[in-house]
């Protein structure tokens, strides 16, 4: 199932739309937790997982003029294990889910996402007075976990994720001490 939504900023600062990606993630792992019974959390900056197994992904992109963000998310609901895009994903289905009913997860993510969007827009797109910040950082399974980060200009980071900073980016420390990382390609190690 795909799904996009424009969100406005509604007056909020450029560096708050920043975080609108953030949001969606944590409103799409709220709305899939009431459909299994199973560990839902969030990849930073913009995967889902159940059981640490991608479930969907979220997309954003930032119109001309700042003055919207686009958030498309895919979520898998009734693949099979053989149907399955990747080795280390999973669907509604495989999780559990009985009745994957597409309507109800649209409503479920929008609901999630309409009240998430509102607090942070109440809140004047302040991450911290809307508890957007902690919430992600709760809902992120990256934090504390040994990652590799692909840089946008292809270096690699090995390190450990210890946290998210007021611009929701992923901090990472490593031998040469933390490192804000705003975009890349985040790998959870297993060993």
């Amino acid at each position: 199932m795909a799904i996009s939504v424009l969100l406005r900023p509604e007056g909020l600062a450029p560096e708050a739309l920043g975080w609108f990606p953030l949001l969606a993630g944590v409103a799409m792992s709220r709305a899939l937790a009431g459909f299994t019974s199973r560990e839902v959390a969030v990849k930073w900056p913009n995967d889902v997982l159940i059981d640490e197994a991608k479930v969907c992904g979220i997309l954003s992109e930032l119109l001309p003029g700042m003055d919207g963000v686009i958030v498309g998310a895919g979520v898998n609901l009734t693949l099979e294990h053989d149907e399955l895009p990747t080795p280390t994903s999973t669907s509604l289905a495989l999780a559990g889910a009985t009745d994957v009913d597409p309507d109800a997860v649209l409503a479920a993510y929008l609901t999630q996402l309409s009240v998430l969007y509102r607090e942070f827009v109440a809140a004047g797109g302040d991450p911290v007075r809307s508890a957007l910040r902690d919430e992600v950082v709760e809902a992120c399974h990256t934090i504390g976990r040994s990652v590799r980060v692909e840089l946008p200009g292809g270096d690699v980071l090995l390190g450990t994720a210890t946290s998210i900073d007021e611009s929701g980016r992923l901090i990472v420390d490593s031998d040469d001490g933390p490192t804000a990382v705003a975009a890349g390609d985040v790998t959870h190690l297993r060993y």
